[in-house]
């Protein structure tokens, strides 16, 4: 097993690819601290995570708040011992086009995905450093090498959340750290569902994917608890895209990109 024995903390562990990553990485032998700010989801999330016969801890947290994230380092050493790798995958989506966009909704997209990624990367850092071992892996999105035009500043906190990983990965690779950075493409999640609930949305989304088809969010937790392994003990500060061949395609706008002009929360992309 990939993760055989080792303690991981996954946020925006409620639903979707967060979800998935929890669960994979109970299955590769993980214990899992099930982070997230829908606590009633976590919970199903950690119940999951002990079907597979490890360990959960739920934390109800806001990752945009510096306490929330060192407490969320502090539970998982009291529950687990010690930290072997971080899941940042916790994002907050509020739709708007840029000469629309409120000052508040900005706010609160940056905090929760690119701030968040930060603090909790940061907190869990600190305690690896101390071992001189462990991985981390941010979820940033095809929407951060591609502009997601209507979706706010989704794409700014995905873009960022790029370079984000690769500082990380430099600063602190010689001190036994790796970090890294998946980039899902499009992919079923609750995220996503209300569009791709409209038949013909789903048709287009899926047309302008090389691979034909929209991703599931299993898919994208394989990368993830890859990169958490040690068999990816030479990977650092690189971008590993799971997304079909979506961002190396000349087909830049896809179609059924419509947020439905209303402002919506969800734990993970």
């Amino acid at each position: 097993m990939m993760l055989d024995g080792k303690k991981i903390i996954v946020t925006g562990a409620a639903s979707g690819i967060g979800r998935a990553t929890a669960v994979l990485a109970a299955r590769e032998g993980a214990d899992v601290a099930v982070a997230d700010i829908d606590c009633a989801q976590a919970e199903e999330t950690a119940k999951l995570v002990q079907a597979e016969g490890r360990e959960a801890i739920v934390i109800e947290m806001d990752t945009s708040k510096a306490a929330d994230a060192q407490r969320l380092a502090d539970e998982a050493v009291a529950a687990f011992g010690t930290i072997d790798g971080i899941v940042c995958g916790a994002i907050k989506l509020q739709p708007a086009k840029l000469e629309e966009l409120t000052e508040e909704a900005w706010d609160a997209v940056i905090d929760v995905g690119l701030k968040g990624y930060f603090l909790c990367a940061q907190a869990a850092g600190r305690v690896m450093l101390e071992k001189g071992s462990g991985s981390i892996v941010f979820l940033s999105s095809v929407g951060g090498v591609q502009p997601y035009n209507g979706a706010g500043a989704y794409s700014i906190a995905k873009a960022g959340t790029i370079m984000l990983g690769n500082l990380f990965g430099v600063e602190w690779s010689g001190r036994g750290l790796r970090a890294n950075t998946v980039i899902p493409g499009q992919t079923r999640t609750p995220m996503t569902e209300a569009m791709l609930a409209d038949p013909d949305v789903a048709a287009g989304r899926a047309a302008v994917v090389p691979m034909g088809r929209v991703g599931r969010p299993e898919e994208i937790a394989e990368a993830c608890v890859f990169l958490l392994s040690d068999r990816a003990s030479y990977i650092n500060a690189a971008t590993l895209k799971a997304d079909g061949g979506l961002a190396e395609s000349k087909m830049m706008h896809i179609p059924g990109r419509n947020w439905g002009g209303k402002n919506m929360e969800y734990s993970a992309g």
